[in-house]
């Protein structure tokens, strides 16, 4: 048996395939979805896994199944993919957080769908096909156990097209539960966690020294992640993750982290208008305590990439100005300043087309810096504009050679150039489709 799984993107028609490997190669990591699911895959089956975002669809391959992971941008690519194999009489499954969440509009699409973690739809679903007996739809009762999901088969993986190919997952979830944020609606909370000593020992056998954490929040628990990172000193490797900003207020974790190897932290701050757990701090408390996060962590020797959504509620035209204000004195290493995008399927989807807010139905469009929404204290335009601007400002030469230059002040030479490599990267890749970039 022949099993093709495609992870699609939506710049596949308008980039070539060389053109999307530089862009991974620059800032790039692969996904673990499509992986696992290979590796729950049966031994005697044949997997091929593709990655849009590195290589060009081979629809003439021989394949007896495909399976595509789906995401809201991705999903109008996906049903194409899907119609062209289906064309050939290949059965099609869809499944990824887009279809779990949506699966009404899913099923018109596809042979089969599988809701929910892989873990407990998949081995059910090949076990069926094999015996000739396919159903529509295979639902996860619950939420998978990690500690009893398989290592990915990173056996299948291009290695030579990303920037980190090595990846690591430790745990699940987010206890924050942010109204637009679709990992949340779709895996829900409190957070999961792996066996301590089996992420040890899968990151001891990874080829790297170097590799990133998948976490949604490394920080979604104090203690273990005090106990991840005391456990994974020893090993010596150097590593990035991501967490909210409250961990910048832990200076033992922040300790540990620098021990164990961590040379960069994705730090959500949401936004400065409405963050958890601050909503009663006056603004300029806020920024200052945005500051010094960004201040916290560069004292450990550790990169920060700043991360802003904008367009909530809250916010207005300031917001840019002062988001930017933010991370320029922060010094924060790199910047994503996104416009706030409502995933179908998520409580903010449901909440903006109630009130008769949603203005786009193309999900091709539900990536930033595009406005599908009409924001409630500034015009779409404004948003979309403003989004751009900041984007760009921080991501002007002029400004990355002063990044450059104030890394070599806080954190040395060595992280001065990788900072400068990385600006390069992102500032590229922001002209070119941001679902590529991992």
């Amino acid at each position: 048996m022949d099993l093709l799984l495609i992870d699609p993107v939506t710049t596949a028609g308008a980039l070539p395939a060389e053109e999307r490997r530089s862009l991974r190669r620059g800032i790039g990591y692969p996904g673990l979805g499509l992986l696992t699911v290979a590796a729950l895959t049966p031994p005697d089956v044949n997997v091929r896994v593709m990655d849009e975002s590195v290589e060009d669809i081979d629809f003439d391959c021989a394949a007896d199944l495909v399976g595509i992971a789906v995401q809201c941008p991705t999903a109008p690519r996906a049903y194409a993919i899907a119609s062209r194999f289906r064309s050939r009489g290949i059965p099609v499954v869809l499944g990824g957080i887009h279809v779990s969440l949506n699966p009404d509009e899913a099923l018109a699409h596809c042979d089969a769908l599988a809701i929910g973690e892989a873990e407990q739809t998949w081995p059910t679903l090949i076990a069926d096909f094999r015996n000739g007996g396919l159903k529509q739809v295979y639902r996860a009762s619950g939420l998978a156990d990690l500690d009893l999901s398989p290592r990915p088969r990173r056996d299948l993986l291009r290695r030579e097209d990303y920037q980190i190919p090595c990846v690591v997952q430790a745990s699940k979830g987010c206890s924050f539960g942010c109204e637009f944020c679709s990992l949340h609606s779709f895996v829900g909370c409190p957070p999961r966690f792996r066996n301590i000593p089996a992420v040890i020992r899968e990151i001891t056998e990874l080829p790297d020294d170097k590799l990133l954490f998948a976490d949604d929040n490394l920080y979604a628990s104090k203690r273990y992640t005090r106990e991840l990172l005391s456990a994974l000193i020893p090993l010596k490797k150097r590593w990035v993750a991501e967490a909210t900003w409250h961990m910048a207020y832990d200076k033992e974790v922040l300790s540990l982290a620098k021990q164990s190897g961590c040379v960069g932290l994705f730090l959500g701050f949401d936004s400065i208008n409405q963050q958890v757990m601050m909503r009663k701090v006056p603004r300029k408390h806020v920024e200052a305590a945005y500051v010094r996060a960004i201040q916290n962590v560069h004292r450990e020797g550790i990169a920060v990439v700043a991360a802003f959504v904008l367009g909530l509620d809250n916010d207005d035209p300031s917001v840019f100005e002062r988001s930017l204000d933010v991370v320029l004195r922060g010094r924060a290493n790199l910047v994503n300043f996104s416009a706030l995008v409502p995933y179908p399927g998520t409580p903010m989807f449901r909440r903006l087309k109630a009130e008769g807010r949603i203005t786009q139905w193309d999900w091709v469009k539900y990536i930033s810096p595009n406005v599908c929404f009409e924001p409630k204290k500034m015009s779409a335009a404004k948003l979309r504009e403003g989004t751009a601007w900041v984007q760009r400002e921080f991501y002007a030469l002029s400004n990355i050679v002063s990044i450059s230059l104030r890394t070599f002040q806080d954190l040395g030479w060595g992280m001065s150039l990788l900072s400068l490599r990385l600006n390069l990267a992102q500032r590229k890749n922001w002209g070119k489709g941001s679902d590529v970039s991992g």
